[in-house]
């Protein structure tokens, strides 16, 4: 390659911006990454989901001569990105599992006569065989590891098959590794660095921060309301319901059904052929509702995903924040909702104890979902705490989340507390959270009677809260060290010496309580920024789209985003050169689609 300025490769990489992918401007620091990658240099992007980290590496697979390989290990997303790019122009393939001999075969001997700009591969593929020979044979510009966290053991997505991507290194040592990641803290990091044997990498951290996402968290409280209160919010848009278990999908799934929503479930309970048929539909459809168990990795590409709920609590922030992150990938207002209970917290804290993991990895995880519990208890900013996780510094305030948006009031509910720590010592540490409660609020019932707690002293001296109070009280005093699990088979409940400093006097207790009605969120109906646009114009332009999808076999999204059709309904364009200036449309775009797309415009506009 004839050597060239740092200029001449600046303008050249703006051009294939524009020209393939109809962008006119990088976005933070894509730029500095992708001039990184083709000076030649390792390079370890850590970048939130939807803020662009493919055009990292597909642009200098674009500059750069030979075929880049791209590790992905989701082969629904491989697809996806693969028809994206072949929209736009580029000579990309994938190879995994779901292709035949013969697809196979057209693919290696495309690769093999040096026509791929970018070949993408799943992990397993540096196991050896077929396709590892494939790699050795053809002509590489560099290595791009997606979801580079699951390299790591300390990752929240750890997969044993990343473990290979450490020989990349060691066979082709002149070549340039781009490792991208949405979400790793420092450790993972320097994992991640130490496992793919990245040569003194250039390292991109940018902000953790998603400005177009709001986020809520609440206790559960009738969690079947709180998820219809949710629904209605974002009528006739597309969202995610995260559920910990198998049987929460199903459940939840048939009785959104019931009530005449479009729903589908996904889990790993599932055929294969199910969940890709699942898939499918969720990528293909607008207004739908996936509902998904949150151990289970759906590959998800989809731009317009306006919401996500997690009805339970996620294991760690790490997985916290990617799979909110599913939400808003267009950078349109979306929103981030989370139900939680003190059974999520004991469900999944009972599942590291009884892991095989080492113990070191169980105090780590333990340590993560104490922090995930935390971000829920805590009155402080959500995205404070979470960028602080992150290791980002940031302000008191993001203008973006429930605690930010209502006034809250701290509470000294020592004497409250007394009464809890009193009850779990008159009952020997031998019960959970519910009879604890029961107790309190003096309750009748033959449990109670059977076990004489009736009798108690303690026995209804807390029927001035109620049950939800009283939940909040006893996981403030688990947050806070004041009590732990005397048994976390059975969930009992017991003091530990630091709960003497409140029964003494000698320490006050507080919690927060929200004043006053949440402010009511409206539907986030489509925008466009400040301008105004023809929600007329937009509903054919969509209609047509999706014609053209089902037809092509490929998801909407992958023609044109729900972005571009609403800059088209806003700028209305009537030629060939006034069509490229709309967002995501650049030149092989345009040939493909400008006529049809124009004389609908016209015909509307006449």
């Amino acid at each position: 390659m004839v050597s060239k300025n740092k200029t001449q490769i600046k303008n050249e990489i703006q051009s294939l911006l524009h020209e393939t992918f109809g962008y006119k401007t990088f976005r933070g620091e894509q730029e500095e990454i992708i001039s990184s990658v083709i000076e030649g240099l390792d390079t370890f992007v850590l970048m939130p989901t939807g803020a662009g980290k493919s055009l990292c590496f597909q642009i200098p697979a674009l500059y750069l001569e030979g075929t880049a390989i791209v590790v992905s290990p989701l082969i629904s997303l491989m697809s996806n990105q693969v028809n994206a790019l072949k929209q736009n122009g580029v000579k990309a393939e994938f190879i995994n599992s779901s292709l035949d001999y013969n697809e196979y075969r057209e693919i290696e001997e495309a690769a093999l006569a040096g026509e791929l700009d970018l070949l993408y591969i799943t992990p397993e593929g540096f196991q050896g065989g077929r396709v590892r020979n494939l790699i050795d044979d053809i002509d590489l510009s560099f290595f791009a590891i997606d979801e580079a966290h699951c390299v790591s053991n300390w990752g929240h997505d750890f997969r044993d098959d990343y473990l290979l991507l450490g020989q990349i290194k060691k066979s082709y040592p002149d070549l340039p590794i781009i490792a991208l990641t949405a979400t790793a803290d420092f450790r993972v990091r320097e994992d991640i660095v130490k496992s793919l044997k990245l040569s003194s990498p250039k390292v991109f951290i940018s902000s953790f921060e998603r400005k177009n996402i709001t986020y809520k968290i609440e206790a559960k409280n009738s969690v079947q309301k709180q998820i219809d209160q949710v629904l209605a919010l974002h009528k006739n848009e597309c969202g995610i319901i995260y559920c910990q278990t198998r049987k929460k999908v199903d459940e939840l799934s048939k009785s959104l059904k019931k009530k005449g929503h479009t729903v589908i479930a996904y889990h790993a309970g599932l055929t294969p052929e199910a969940r890709n048929k699942a898939q499918s539909r969720f990528e293909r459809k607008d207004n739908i509702i996936v509902v998904a168990t949150i151990a289970f990795g759906m590959g998800i590409d989809k731009p317009n995903v306006r919401f996500v709920c997690h009805n339970g609590l996620p294991k760690n922030i790490e997985s916290y924040y990617q799979e909110t992150g599913r939400a808003g990938r267009d950078g349109e207002p979306s929103f981030a909702y989370m139900f939680y209970g003190m059974d999520d917290f004991i469900v999944s804290k009972g599942f590291i104890d009884r892991s095989e993991m080492n113990e070191n990895y169980k105090k780590i995880s333990l340590e993560k979902l104490h922090s995930m519990l935390e971000l829920c208890e805590m009155n402080i900013c959500r995205n404070k705490y979470v960028l602080n996780y992150f290791g980002e510094e940031a302000g008191d305030q993001c203008g973006h989340c429930d605690i930010c948006n209502q006034e809250v009031k701290s509470f000294d509910v020592t004497v409250y507390a007394q009464k809890a720590l009193s009850a779990i010592y008159h009952l020997n540490s031998r019960f959970g959270a519910n009879h604890i409660i029961d107790v309190l609020l003096g309750s009748k019932n033959q449990k109670l009677e059977k076990f004489g707690h009736h009798r108690l002293s303690v026995y209804g001296l807390g029927k001035d809260l109620s049950k939800q109070d009283w939940n909040v009280i006893i996981r403030g005093l688990l947050l806070n060290d004041y009590i732990n699990y005397s048994n976390p088979e059975y969930r009992t409940l017991g003091l530990t010496a630091k709960a003497r400093e409140i029964l003494k006097g000698e320490s006050t207790f507080s919690i927060t309580k929200k004043l006053g009605q949440t402010k009511k969120k409206k539907s986030v109906s489509i925008q466009v920024s400040d301008e105004d646009y023809d929600t007329e114009l937009f509903s054919v332009l969509k209609e047509k789209r999706y014609a053209m999808a089902k037809d092509k076999g490929v998801p909407p999204f992958v023609i044109f985003s729900d972005k571009t059709l609403k800059d088209l309904s806003v700028k209305k364009p009537k030629s060939h050169d006034e069509f490229l200036d709309v967002y995501g449309i650049g030149k092989s775009k345009c040939e493909k689609y400008a006529d049809t797309f124009l004389s609908l415009i016209g015909e509307h506009s006449a």
